[in-house]
């Protein structure tokens, strides 16, 4: 195979461009390919090279050029990369690889080849656009973007890291997430990260407590994948993590509201019942007793027909702090409605026991409520009167205790008020304090 067999067959366009001393430019040989890759006839590019460089976008045609010139003047290769104008407007990206020289009589001589770079610049450019993309994405989310390995060490940081948390990005990086993590959530995170290492299906969401620079404990939700690269042999964590302590403080308030009298803060009649019946159940399992205190106040309705609800409303917030200060540890109170309450006294050992247990507590509920309230300058005086009923002296099921407390609460009442009563016995006994 001859010297220009070889040329012709291969890829791009090999070329010899020559500048006479005049200006004047041609090519003295140019491969057939011109003609497919770039649109130009090649016979006549062998007279005048003028229609493909002036094709040379009107962007990059002086750089193109200068640059050519200085290399040939100098003697050295040359590489280009300039966009160039095909026949009917399609804008093509080429390559230019050749070696310049300049002749004893100035004619200046580029042996090269031409190799379209169209379609990698293109991926170029959507590579450059997805980058910048991302990196907008990065720098202006709310959220923190973050990398940590299988021992807990943080790696990338996202920019709005100090802005969230207050700590520099350079302290945080290589340190363990274990430094600003709530020790009550530092396990429930490991065990989150090796599972999203591990590759395991179907990984929730994790919810934790991360310390801010001023000291205050923040909520965050993580969601995260597995990521390994070129550049870290063992498979780390790719996390995206959002504060939600507002969220937290909403749900955490929405549950008390289900269990909570908003007034009091003491338990509603339902999330007391809920404990009553589990403590019932605790109980029976392990043959102990338990009290259950039904107190009424006297005198509440005068208070609040005469000074209003404003006043009304203040003075059950002291009586339910005070009913609370007579309480043990373990005993449970909670506002019924209106102006009753009840007090569950659990995990008694014995009927007598829960007797006294429950009659020491009565009475000092009741000597307490008897004390006078002071209240936006008025001193109120009230009084209580309070039923027990005791598991299982007095009966079985929760409803039969309650109604056995009622009954001997009203039985206070009707006996002058200001007093405490014991349910009547099984075997139709009254017992009194």
């Amino acid at each position: 195979m001859d010297a220009n067999s070889l040329l012709e067959k291969m890829p791009g366009v090999t070329y010899q461009l020559m500048r006479d001393p005049a200006g004047q430019c041609h090519f003295a040989y140019i491969s057939p390919w011109v003609e497919s890759l770039l649109g130009f006839s090649h016979q006549q590019l062998l007279q005048d090279a003028s229609d493909l460089l002036s094709a040379i976008h009107p962007d990059d045609y002086r750089d193109v050029t200068e640059a050519g010139i200085s290399s040939a003047e100098r003697g050295i290769d040359w590489h280009y990369h300039f966009r160039l104008l095909r026949p009917g407007n399609n804008e093509l990206w080429l390559n230019a690889f050749n070696h310049g020289e300049q002749l004893a009589d100035g004619t200046l001589v580029w042996t090269g080849y031409l190799v379209e770079d169209t379609e990698r610049h293109r991926l170029e450019n959507e590579l450059i656009a997805s980058e910048q993309r991302f990196r907008t994405l990065v720098e202006q989310a709310n959220d923190i973007i973050f990398t940590v390995d299988a021992n807990g060490i943080l790696g990338y940081l996202s920019p709005n890291w100090q802005d969230k948390l207050g700590y520099a990005i350079d302290e945080s990086i290589n340190q363990s997430f274990e430094e600003i993590v709530h020790g009550d959530d530092i396990p429930a995170c490991n065990a989150y990260i090796q599972a999203v290492i591990s590759g395991a299906e179907e990984v929730k969401d994790i919810e934790f407590r991360v310390r801010h620079a001023n000291g205050a404990w923040r909520w965050y939700t993580c969601r995260a994948s597995r990521i390994q690269d070129n550049s870290c042999q063992q498979p780390h964590l790719l996390g995206i993590a959002r504060e939600i302590t507002e969220q937290r403080r909403q749900r955490e308030k929405i549950a008390r509201m289900a269990r909570q009298d908003m007034l009091t803060n003491l338990p509603n009649r339902a999330y007391f019942y809920e404990l009553f019946e589990r403590s019932l159940a605790l109980s029976s399992q392990q043959n102990r007793s338990l009290a259950v205190l039904f107190v009424d106040l006297d005198y509440f309705k005068p208070v609040n027909d005469t000074y209003g609800h404003s006043v009304g409303d203040q003075l059950l917030i002291h009586v339910a702090r005070r009913i609370k200060s007579c309480l043990r540890d373990t005993d449970v109170a909670c506002r019924t409605g209106g102006d009753e309450f009840l007090v569950l006294a659990n995990d008694l050992p014995t009927v007598e026991i829960a007797h006294q247990v429950a009659t020491s507590i009565a009475e000092r509920i009741r000597e307490e409520l008897a004390k006078p309230f002071a209240i936006e300058k008025l001193k109120l005086q009230i009084t209580a009167s309070l039923g027990i009923a005791i598991y299982p002296a007095h009966a079985e099921q929760s409803g039969d205790i309650l109604r056995c407390a009622d009954r001997a609460m009203y039985q206070a009442k009707t006996e002058g008020r200001d007093r405490v009563r014991i349910a009547e016995c099984e075997d139709g006994k009254a017992s009194e304090n």
